[in-house]
């Protein structure tokens, strides 16, 4: 497979955001993922303290998304996820879950198959739209998004899109790290860092990609 290019786009003057952008790719065998998985949230649900960390973590986006009048999900899916244990979706999704909600880091995960192009990190006009996973979402003036030679695969504040959606079968994926403002550079690192391993266990070769914005 081949991995898409990270790029950054421009900044507003004096925006606060975010300052690094990554994504870890690779070629992965949906039984194993999904193996794997099943393991370590067996494991995980004898182990509170990991999302006492996360839900700290999370904390940090759920300010930033204040700011921009939305409402972050991960700290309410962590509480979940404490209260009822992770859920089994399938492979890609049950990855992303995993490492965001035991990191409280954001993350997002996109068929890579049906990437056109490269990967710019980006800010959104005014208004502009791009077809949801439920509807179409509206993005507010310097909105950060992420975008393919096509159209905007994501809302770093309003989720992902329809487009480039995982399913069960999905074998080359992308899996976007987000960073926010305030964010400890060594729980960026974090949550990269446990993509990688989840993948090299499950028998994939990740490769991790990253740009400064």
């Amino acid at each position: 497979m081949r991995a898409p290019a990270l790029r950054a786009g421009g900044k507003p003057p004096g925006a606060a955001g975010p300052t690094r952008f990554a994504a870890v790719v690779a070629a992965v065998d949906p039984a194993a993922l999904g193996t794997l998985l099943e393991r370590r949230r067996q494991e995980l649900a004898e182990s509170d303290g990991v999302f006492a960390r996360a839900a700290e973590v999370a904390e940090v986006y759920a300010r930033w998304f204040d700011a921009h009048g939305v409402t972050c999900p991960l700290p309410g899916q962590i509480a979940g996820a404490r209260r009822k244990g992770l859920p089994a979706i399938g492979p890609a999704v049950d990855t992303l879950l995993y490492a965001e909600l035991t990191t409280g880091v954001l993350m997002g995960v996109q068929d890579a198959d049906t990437i056109d192009g490269d990967l710019l990190f980006d800010r959104a006009e005014q208004g502009e739209t791009f077809e949801g996973f439920r509807t179409t979402v509206t993005c507010a003036q310097d909105e950060p998004v992420v975008r393919d030679g096509t159209a905007i695969v994501a809302s770093v504040i309003q989720g992902p899109d329809r487009r480039t959606s995982v399913t069960k079968a999905s074998r080359h994926l992308v899996f976007t790290v987000y960073d926010a403002p305030g964010l400890a550079a060594a729980d960026f690192d974090g949550g990269v860092h446990l993509l990688s391993e989840l993948l090299t266990a499950s028998g994939a070769v990740p490769e991790v990609l990253e740009v400064r914005l």
